[in-house]
């Protein structure tokens, strides 16, 4: 009986912060494969790394179900954090998946109170995933929440304009005191002055080889150079042609190969 009151009280005076372990639990396990390994390529070196997106999401989840403990959320948005930098770190600039890597390590940073730098993680996100309404939300609602509403309008604008059906957007859009009708979508117009400026980009001016003219007699001929008349003199006369000499002989004194 006092082994049993022991151990009882060795659990109550254990710190209510005490942390679950780091290893992931098989519902993280399961989380991670649907939303992370299923969808890595096997030839991108790139999905090397990814497991530290895993886990910066395992941690991400853990710091949202600890509202009561700031102490267990300042713990586990820390990890997160820190997964999602090196993901960040080790990963190459054009890698696709960097965008919600951004956009994971923007939740954290909300999380932890730090609403501009996660507003900066958001537009770094918006550079591999423009036409994300999802991220237009969270950037006008964390400018709303910052007193920013301009900027928070602002957003849902650019929102709209590469998602105009988003039924979410346009209610921000209401609410934040915009005017009908609706911005319109960038694709029609901007896209179209973009493939405009590409195609004249790709199209370059035909460059035509320099044809110099032939110098020919014929020509010389049709050339007429400029004459000084001063200098003209009379043509000299033709000179007779000799006739051959003449001989007895049928031989003809010109040709070596015909018959005597």
């Amino acid at each position: 009986m006092k082994k049993y009151w022991t151990v009882v009280l060795l659990l109550t005076s254990l710190p209510a912060w005490a942390v679950l372990p780091y290893a992931a639990t098989p519902a993280e396990q399961a989380m991670c494969q649907e939303r992370v390994y299923l969808r890595l390529g096997t030839r991108n070196q790139n999905t090397q790394h990814m497991h530290h997106y895993c886990d910066g999401l395992r941690f991400l989840d853990r710091a949202q179900a600890s509202i009561g403990d700031k102490q267990d959320r300042a713990h586990y948005l820390n990890e997160s954090i820190g997964n999602f930098n090196y993901v960040l770190s080790h990963t190459e600039e054009d890698y696709a998946m960097r965008g919600e890597v951004h956009v994971g390590k923007a939740r954290a940073l909300k999380l932890a109170g730090k609403k501009g730098e996660a507003a900066s993680e958001y537009t770094k996100a918006l550079r591999y995933i423009p036409n994300a309404s999802a991220i237009y939300q969270a950037l006008a609602d964390l400018f709303r929440e910052m007193g920013n509403k301009p900027k928070a309008l602002e957003m849902i604008i650019e929102g709209l304009k590469q998602s105009p059906d988003s039924k979410a957007l346009k209610r921000r859009y209401t609410e934040l005191g915009g005017k009908l009708p609706y911005p319109e979508a960038a694709a029609t117009t901007i896209s179209t002055e973009m493939a405009g400026a590409q195609v004249k980009s790709e199209i370059k001016p035909e460059i035509k080889p320099e044809i110099k003219p032939e110098i020919t007699p014929s020509t010389k001929e049709v050339t007429n150079p400029v004459v000084d008349g001063t200098k003209l003199t009379a043509p000299n006369e033709p000179t007779p042609q000799k006739d051959p000499p003449k001989t007895d002989s049928l031989k003809d004194p010109y040709c070596r190969f015909c018959p005597e």
